[in-house]
């Protein structure tokens, strides 16, 4: 076709990586997989459309569209970090064909009407939890909306509500690896005093040390022996091994033993931290 645009390469589109499992478009996902698995053989259920103003029903009963209307953040919590409390609402719309007097009187209309549907998305919704890092989910409201009456419409005679719900979880700030020096050496004094015939009283002092290692054996050698108070951790210090599960230590050789079914891997390099009486 003329004036078509060449790619010089076929476009495969791309796909949109949340940075968390608390993404809006996350939890979003999940209502709609709820509402269809509890809803879906009765009405469509889907997000709602970038271009409502265009979009044409054509379920015979109905559909739900699901949509985010935003948070509420609470206070901080702590000084050092920002984490905050975030309440999430989304909406329900319903757009429904019949009324329906599921109760009280006769149905207005052959197919199940908004009123069955209110419920069921009520149903569906109370008590749902989107994510494990969210609480379970809780209605604020319902409300009619209209009764669309536009003519020659695929919306003509139909029922609108919408119904809210809400979800809290966390907010927390994106984390950064601190810019400081890594803490190598130091002398901390014992709370208790001990007695030395030349000087008198003195508080003994204890040496604490760390070093990067590397297990080149399933063995590191420490640089001395008679120690206490091993932790080892991953070179990134964001893992903290576990001792007798992750590994062992000889505190007398100044050794640490990885253990193969442990969590610390071959080769790996880790930061031992562990004091030293003087």
């Amino acid at each position: 076709m003329a004036g078509s645009p060449i790619l010089d390469a076929p476009w495969t589109g791309t796909t949109f990586q949340p940075p968390t499992a608390l993404d809006i478009a996350a939890i979003e996902g999940a209502i709609v997989d709820q509402l269809k698995a509890a809803l879906g053989n009765v009405i469509e259920v889907t997000h709602f459309p970038d271009r409502p103003e265009v979009y044409e029903l054509r379920h015979r009963v109905g559909v739900a569209m699901v949509i985010f209307l935003g948070s509420a953040y609470s206070k901080e919590y702590d000084v050092g970090n920002v984490v905050q409390e975030r309440t999430m609402e989304f909406g329900v719309g319903i757009r429904i064909r019949d009324l329906g007097w599921a109760f009280g009187g006769p149905a207005s209309g052959p197919s199940p009407g908004a009123y069955q549907i209110l419920e069921g998305v009520r149903v569906a919704l109370t008590g749902f939890q989107p994510n494990t890092g969210c609480t379970k989910m809780r209605p604020t409201r319902e409300r009619f909306v209209q009764r669309a009456i536009t003519k020659n419409s695929m919306h003509e005679g139909t029922w609108v509500y919408e119904m809210r719900f809400e979800t809290r979880t966390a907010a927390v700030e994106e984390y950064q690896a601190p810019t400081f020096p890594l803490f190598v050496l130091g002398t901390a004094n014992e709370g208790l005093a001990m007695y030395d015939a030349a000087e008198g009283p003195r508080v003994p002092a204890i040496t604490v040390k760390v070093e990067s290692l590397t297990f080149v054996t399933d063995t590191l050698s420490l640089q001395r022996g008679d120690i206490g108070i091993v932790v080892v951790k991953s070179r990134d210090l964001a893992t903290t091994y576990i001792e007798q599960l992750d590994y062992v230590v000889d505190y007398s050789a100044g050794t640490v033993t990885r253990f193969s079914n442990g969590a610390i891997a071959s080769q790996a390099t880790v930061a031992v931290s562990y004091g030293y009486g003087n």
